[in-house]
């Protein structure tokens, strides 16, 4: 589903903000967008509000809250979408969305999910010295290790930045929508939270808590009195580029929200860069997207083994996908290597000298719910039996006893959506693995010995 919202006149006043903002091409109550704004006040303090998208025509809505700007304030949006791609338009000849400084124009350049207004024009505002603002220290989570951020290789995909932590109200039967305020739940009991299939929101409401650590959240102005801080990209972006240590993972060249066609674009990368916190790209795409592809090998599925018993049994962010956060955050592993090409840019070998297509296969039940996850290099696998692994036979978390039985396999889909500098052995494995099996593993290509270990 493409995605079209129609921006209104001066979007980024209170009025702007506060009038819906119309969406065709999708339908709001099956396939939503999510528009999310941070606003930066001259004093460095930092809000959030996210304006209200209904379907074209709707009159079924509780009418916004006007938020109360600071004077001067600065404000950014960004978008993210459930259905394919977001593109931004408006009523004006395209005046009101060049004047809110907005990428991801329709009949333009689009990013694919991903669309912003006056980002970049934001962070250059809230990175200027004398915006002193307080950015809260990551914390130490369960795991012993700094709290993840959005560039921590250990929670990323192939479309890392993407998407928003908003939701908003809607009611199950009549449909109305409405901003996620105190006052609206009560006028609209029984009305369900709708939420962005979002890296931001995977980090914020699934892997933080998970690892006992917190999100960066700020005053929500849709909700000033009665309701709770909320999260942000905006916020995520500025607290990662403060603290993640190195290596932080970037949006990297062969992320298909900012290929042309098939093709890396590094102009449409570093204007998603700019929109998203992040330093222009440099080098060529083949060398930006091998190194990310090496940083997965040797960070992201590591850190699912050595953070295992914080991931097993925890609800999984997309249950059609993974029965549990641990096999959701395997199968979009599996869907990202495969989607980055790392296979041609990162030969991997698996235990028995044979090159694999993964590093690990999403093992997916007939309705396609992955059920366990694969490990197919020598050192994933010695990584699991030092952190409780039983044989792969067994297929026995010891420490957890949670017993995980491999099921029916299958090709993983695309990504579903959703770091702590390597240490020694971390980078060792990048070293021992440098050399990925079909993602569906092949009865006619298993030994005996295959010591493959299945979690």
């Amino acid at each position: 589903m493409n995605c079209v919202v129609t921006l209104p006149p001066n979007a980024l006043s209170a009025t702007g903000l506060s009038t819906p903002w119309t969406v065709t091409g999708c339908d709001q109550t099956v396939t939503p967008t999510f528009a999310e704004c941070s606003i930066l006040s001259p004093n460095g303090t930092l809000a959030v509000y996210s304006p209200l998208l209904i379907n074209f025509g709707s009159t079924n809505f509780i009418a916004p809250t006007r938020p109360i700007l600071p004077q001067n304030a600065v404000v950014g949006c960004w978008f993210g979408t459930n259905g394919a791609t977001t593109a931004l338009t408006d009523l004006n000849n395209g005046k009101d969305v060049a004047a809110a400084n907005c990428i991801g124009i329709l009949n333009k350049t689009l990013f694919g999910q991903f669309a912003a207004c006056n980002a970049a024009q934001f962070f250059r505002a809230a990175n200027k010295p004398r915006n002193k603002i307080v950015i809260p220290p990551l914390g130490v989570g369960l795991n012993n290790k700094p709290c993840y951020t959005t560039r921590s290789f250990q929670i990323i995909d192939m479309d890392p930045s993407d998407n928003v932590v908003t939701s908003f109200l809607m009611d199950p039967v009549t449909k109305k929508l409405a901003q996620n305020t105190v006052a609206n739940k009560a006028a609209l009991p029984g009305a369900m939270e709708v939420t962005n299939g979002s890296d931001n929101l995977l980090l914020d409401a699934a892997y933080r808590p998970a690892l006992g650590c917190t999100a960066f959240t700020a005053k929500n102005l849709a909700d000033p009195v009665l309701g709770a801080p909320v999260g942000a990209l905006a916020l995520n972006e500025l607290q990662a580029a403060r603290l993640q240590g190195p290596p932080q993972a970037l949006v990297p060249p062969a992320d298909p929200f900012v290929l042309q066609g098939v093709i890396p674009n590094r102009l449409k990368q570093n204007t998603y860069r700019a929109a998203v916190n992040q330093p222009p790209a440099i080098g060529t795409a083949a060398a930006g997207t091998r190194a990310y592809c090496k940083n997965m090998l040797a960070i992201t599925a590591p850190g699912f083994i050595t953070d295992l018993k914080f991931l097993v049994g925890k609800p999984s962010p997309d249950a059609a996908n993974g029965k549990d956060l641990l096999t959701f955050l395997g199968q979009r592993f599996a869907g990202s290597w495969a989607g980055l090409g790392c296979s041609a840019l990162v030969p991997v070998l698996d235990v028995n000298g044979n090159l694999v297509v993964s590093p690990i296969t999403a093992n997916r039940d007939a309705a396609g719910v992955t059920q366990s996850l694969t490990l197919n290099t020598p050192a994933l696998v010695a990584l699991l039996m030092a952190n409780g692994g039983a044989t792969a036979e067994v297929g026995v978390l010891a420490k957890t006893g949670v017993p995980v039985v491999p099921a029916v396999p299958a090709v993983p889909t695309a990504a579903s959506t959703g770091s702590v500098s390597p240490v020694a052995s971390l980078r060792a494995l990048a070293v021992s693995t440098n050399a990925v099996r079909d993602v569906v593993p092949r009865a006619s290509r298993r030994r005996r010995n295959d010591r493959r270990v299945v979690v």
